[in-house]
């Protein structure tokens, strides 16, 4: 064995218990804090009006649909959990360098990577307790509506944790970029508004149609074109796309094509979480 090798062998178990110990009090406090009951209890109030809505609907149209009626709450309550646990992550990171703990930190047995670590493991296990008590929710809605519990369900929410662990990496490098906890805050708030703002202008300018024919060169079509090909590359950028598109996945019985977009949101879990990292080594601990 050689001498980087042991170095490595030797590195990885302090980074584990050092990752362990911060996922832990981070967890803990979180689970310990009525906000996210609070937070829980309203997006289940809000997925179960939308549940019964969807229901009504249909049976009023006297509509077949072929879509599982529970994928649009089950998404509504992932985005919310999400964006939470999101905000948490980049707070968390932001106050430790507003109070000077992460200083400290770097005196301890703990580096860049086992900081990121930590703080990663400690909002996807609690978005696990969380998704436990999405499952219970389901399973009420489903008995009381007179509806089907399938796999799907099961499937859905087994989904959801790339998509919420990419989407809390993403929280992570804001708030590490960020630094500060006012800048980490306006910067998720102005990327969510910008993303949020592309999708919806792809929508309308898909579906816009012209008086006259344009020309090629036609500054509308230009604008047109330019945010189209902006709102497809998002399809692949943005984890909650990916989820979409997995979600359709499943209900068309397609393993193969779910897999790939799970991987697709691995991968943007671990490029920022990597990026993650290199821009706080970058920053350093001041």
């Amino acid at each position: 064995m050689t001498r980087t090798s042991r170095l490595i062998s030797r590195l990885w178990p302090e980074r584990l218990r050092a990752a362990s110990v911060i996922e832990g009090r981070n967890r803990t406090s979180q689970l310990a804090s009525i906000g996210i009951y609070v937070i829980m209890s309203m997006s289940f109030i809000a997925a179960s009006v939308a549940l019964s809505n969807t229901v009504r609907f249909v049976e009023r149209n006297a509509v077949l649909s072929s879509r599982q009626p529970l994928f649009l709450p089950i998404s509504l309550i992932v985005v919310v959990f999400s964006f939470m646990l999101t905000l948490a992550a980049a707070l968390t990171v932001a106050r430790e360098r507003d109070r000077g703990t992460f200083r400290v930190l770097m005196f301890a047995p703990v580096d860049e990577v086992a900081f990121v670590l930590g703080n990663f493991a400690a909002q996807i296990r609690t978005y696990v307790v969380m998704a436990l008590f999405g499952l219970v929710w389901a399973s009420l809605a489903t008995y009381f509506l007179n509806l089907a519990f399938s796999t799907q369900v099961l499937l859905a929410f087994a989904a959801s944790v790339p998509t919420v662990a990419a989407v809390v990496a993403f929280g992570l490098l804001i708030g590490i970029w960020g630094g500060k906890t006012r800048t980490a805050i306006a910067y998720l708030v102005l990327i969510a508004l910008a993303f949020i703002g592309l999708q919806i202008g792809g929508d309308v300018v898909a579906n816009t149609t012209f008086s006259q024919s344009p020309t090629q060169n036609d500054p509308i079509v230009v604008v047109r074109n330019v945010i189209i090909a902006a709102n497809s590359a998002i399809q692949w950028v943005s984890p909650y796309a990916q989820m979409s598109q997995g979600l359709d996945a499943i209900l068309d019985g397609n393993l193969g094509k779910l897999a790939l977009h799970i991987a697709v949101t691995v991968a943007q879990s671990t490029v920022f979480l990597l990026a993650a990292v290199l821009v706080l080594k970058r920053k350093g601990s001041g």
